[in-house]
């Protein structure tokens, strides 16, 4: 310890010195330090610092005047320390261990009733559990932490005082998580992971859901809940979830750009150079061209539908086996052959409401509601196969393609094979969703 006067938060001389060495070496966020910072102090059973603090040390308070910077050696031993603490070398170490869960939700010294902890980027609280809403509740922290480095919602904490109130062991523990899983289906454009895990803490039941960060960003609501919008994007902040700002969205833009480049851009260069140039070639998905060295040749409009999930990433392709295979007979075409694509009116001739309307004639009794369960939980609107967004001019057509946030207001149109999807899944055969 230090000769300074310490109060509850302070900063070590030691930490200080850590604070100092993470600054000067660069690409640290304030965020990023003190998530290390604080996960040795909760090691330590000591409270945690606050954002706050972290400036003071990079704007060069007065009150760590004189405290260097620590060595390399022993910035880089924290680390470690942070990462994984000692003793956890041998053990189960996953988010949602024992092992990681005590050391992210310590006692309060002296309390047997209350953590020694607060609200950060990776932690959030909820008093209770379960009830006809609790998912709708944290939906926002959900979609925030998964747009971020992942988190935890803690259940059964109350907020602020951090007293553990308790949840519930078996009702908590019994959860079908099915439910869960549907649900995120159904708000966000793309799927959202989660695991589920308890901790005993001051004799009661702490429920931890934790969220990790999904693969390619960013999450979006697809449909209105608790406040968020359709086409709303949400980022985990220190101790808030809130729409993300243009920095961070900036910087998921680029880590996408960054990540489509080092996988499918090499995979596809090395594909070239193992085939040869003269052999290769390239589909448009989009029109269905495939242009290569010596010419071009065209895939019928009839089967891109069929083979546009190569595009959306959902398949999975077996070691040594084609995950497509393209029969019939080849003939020349009459007609000159554009890359543009037909006018969209022409593909999806509907209107929502036409659509509707449509479907009601086949189906009787069938409602709004129904319909539109079935759009959400088939995923209906982002297929185009079945639907496509009209936007109103270009500019919002590149925008979402760059971004994959939808303008807001932007309609869906949709076409026969939609109205004959939904009637089907409708039918006295396949019995209306729940």
């Amino acid at each position: 310890m230090n000769a300074r006067a310490l109060r509850t938060g302070s900063l070590t001389d030691d930490e200080v010195g850590i604070i100092r060495n993470l600054l000067a070496r660069g690409g640290y966020k304030n965020q990023d330090i003190l998530g290390l910072i604080n996960t040795v102090r909760r090691l330590e059973g000591r409270d945690e610092t606050n954002g706050g603090r972290i400036s003071e040390v990079k704007t060069h308070k007065p009150r760590y005047k004189g405290i260097k910077a620590t060595s390399d050696k022993d910035t880089d031993s924290f680390i470690t320390r942070a990462k994984k603490p000692a003793g956890f070398e041998k053990i189960d170490t996953g988010p949602v261990s024992i092992n990681i869960l005590e050391a992210l939700f310590p006692m309060r010294k002296g309390s047997k009733d209350h953590l020694a902890i607060t609200e950060t980027d990776q932690i959030e609280c909820k008093e209770s559990f379960g009830g006809q809403h609790w998912i709708d509740n944290c939906i926002k922290a959900i979609a925030a932490f998964a747009n971020n480095k992942g988190g935890y919602i803690a259940f059964g904490l109350k907020d602020k005082t951090w007293e553990i109130v308790g949840t519930d062991k078996v009702k908590y523990e019994k959860y079908d998580r099915k439910n869960l899983n549907q649900k995120l289906r159904s708000y966000f454009s793309c799927g959202v992971n989660f695991d589920m895990s308890s901790l005993d803490r001051g004799g009661k039941t702490i429920g931890v859901l934790h969220i990790p960060p999904v693969k390619i960003k960013p999450v979006m609501f697809i449909r209105q809940v608790e406040g968020a919008a359709e086409g709303h994007i949400y980022y985990r902040y220190q101790g808030e979830n809130r729409l993300i700002a243009p920095t961070e969205l900036q910087q998921i833009i680029e880590e996408r750009i960054r990540t489509l480049s080092e996988t499918i851009l090499s995979k596809h260069v090395s594909n070239i150079l193992s085939n040869g140039i003269e052999n290769s070639a390239v589909l448009n998905l989009d029109s269905g061209v495939v242009d290569g060295k010596a010419g071009s040749f065209v895939i019928d409009e009839e089967l891109l539908p069929k083979i546009s999930f190569i595009k959306e990433g959902e398949f999975v392709e077996k070691s040594g086996t084609p995950t497509l295979k393209l029969i019939g007979e080849i003939k020349k075409s009459t007609k000159i052959v554009a890359t543009k694509k037909e006018e969209l009116i022409k593909l999806y001739p509907y209107s929502w409401q036409e659509m509707v309307d449509l479907v009601k004639k086949q189906i009787a009794g069938a409602t709004n509601t129904q319909i539109n369960n079935l759009i959400k939980s088939e995923k209906l609107k982002v297929n185009k196969k079945y639907s496509s967004f009209n936007f109103r001019n270009k500019s919002l057509a590149d925008k979402y393609k760059q971004s994959g946030a939808l303008p807001s207001g932007t309609p869906s149109i949709y076409n026969e094979a939609a109205v004959n999807f939904i009637a089907d899944k409708l039918s006295n055969k396949a019995g209306p969703p729940l």
